[in-house]
């Protein structure tokens, strides 16, 4: 993910991100912590729904 494409997950202004990752780059840490755990739960999610899918087809 860009940084820009952060930004705009997160609802910021680039220059506030940028002004975060030399003030505050724990919270950068934690945010993208925070997103890429998002992404694997969605991952997870749409796995276990298309298993889901697979055990209903075959009933």
């Amino acid at each position: 993910m860009t940084k820009k494409e952060l930004a705009e997950r997160i609802n910021v202004d680039p220059k506030t991100l940028k002004n975060w990752e030399t003030s505050k780059p724990e919270l950068i840490r934690l945010i993208r912590l925070g997103l890429a755990t998002e992404e694997h739960i969605n991952a997870t999610k749409e796995y276990v729904d298309s298993v889901e899918s697979e055990i209903n087809r075959d009933r």
